[in-house]
């Protein structure tokens, strides 16, 4: 199935009167199964759907959109703003078209691929990857960053000296190796400077990716699936956003506020293109069968109607990493309604996320 067939901007118009309400629909919401409820409850909590009402949802990733763009917080119009459907139509078709759309994130580097096929070989050789970090200075730092840290925590005794590339290798391990490579080669998706809107977004952008990367990489494990394909897809998926607010800010005539953005109108219209650009970026990095298949699904149903495993694992961290950012310094307990339901794994991966980048 090509990446045009399964998404187009007209889609919603072409649907028959008697057909569920279409996914970019606002405030639409898709019920899950029971045995998707199950399935996330055995994946290390209650399932989104569960812990929620649609109205709660859609209440919830409004005041996260505002406070991703900053204060002061965006107060909600009466009415949507004027332009909505001027500004959709445009985005659209910056969506849909290959050369505008490529323009919204700089390219994966093209070390980066080498460097997962060899990673997910649980026979790779740390001099061999080591020798391939060395190219990137940026990265080489991190690792080291990231191996010291790890060192310093279970080292019965600190031993003086440097970690040289090669031991840092071999000091995070292929986990640890996969997340400083991940965290220094997408950094550049949300950097920003300015004063456009996704350059107000970015640092909130960025420190919500990592949580949420934290949070599906726990889910995924506890649900038998790879940790990374998890910890990837959290981090991946907020880059749905600063594309989206990128789009925007490229329609230079037309002034869109981040009140506009914020309104509870425009937030559900914004989300599924977010998710649109999610799928059609992601799928041709070819990172890995889960992550291509996971793309498909949420560009083509929207995170609120995935229903595969790693689907379900990153709504619910997208979920809970909403919540933290608005927790206004609140423990897990008085910040999360269904805190008791959620398993201990997710419970102390929460209560670990960073507060600020």
């Amino acid at each position: 199935m090509s990446k045009r067939r399964w998404w187009s901007p007209f889609r919603s118009r072409q649907r028959p009167a008697t057909a569920a309400p279409p996914a970019n629909a606002i405030g639409a919401e898709r019920p899950a199964s029971a045995s998707v409820a199950n399935a996330a409850v055995a994946a290390g909590g209650a399932a989104a759907g569960d812990a929620e009402s649609p109205a709660e949802a859609a209440g919830r990733r409004q005041r996260f959109v505002a406070w991703m763009l900053g204060p002061p917080a965006p107060v909600a119009e009466a009415a949507p703003p004027a332009f909505l459907g001027q500004m959709l139509e445009r985005l659209d078709a910056v969506i849909a078209s290959d050369t505008q759309r490529a323009a919204l994130l700089p390219r994966a580097a093209h070390v980066v691929p080498q460097l997962m096929k060899i990673l997910r070989d649980e026979h790779y050789s740390s001099v061999d990857v080591a020798s391939r970090i060395a190219k990137d200075v940026m990265l080489s730092a991190e690792v080291i960053r990231s191996a010291t840290g790890a060192y310093r925590r279970n080292a019965e005794e600190e031993a003086g000296g440097e970690i040289d590339l090669a031991r840092a290798v071999a000091i995070v391990g292929t986990t640890g190796l996969r997340r400083a490579i991940a965290s220094v080669v997408l950094r550049p998706i949300f950097d920003a400077a300015g004063k456009s809107l996704s350059a107000r977004a970015a640092p909130q952008i960025r420190l919500h990716a990592e949580k949420k990367a934290r949070l599906a990489s726990t889910l995924a494990a506890a649900a038998g699936l790879d940790p990374f394909d998890g910890y990837l897809a959290g981090l991946l998926h907020d880059a749905g956003w600063t594309a989206t607010l990128r789009g925007i800010d490229g329609l230079g005539d037309l002034f869109v506020s981040a009140d506009d953005i914020a309104h509870p109108a425009v937030v559900p219209q914004l989300a599924r293109r977010r998710d649109t650009l999610f799928g059609l970026i992601v799928a041709p990095w070819d990172l890995s069968r889960g992550l291509d298949a996971l793309a498909g699904e949420i560009g083509r149903d929207g995170l609120v109607g995935v229903r595969s495993p790693l689907g379900r694992a990153l709504a619910e961290a997208d979920r809970l990493a909403e919540l933290h950012a608005l927790a206004a310094g609140r423990r897990g307990v008085n910040a999360v309604p269904d805190w008791e339901a959620l398993a201990k794994p997710v419970q102390d991966t929460f209560h670990a996320l960073p507060a600020k980048a």
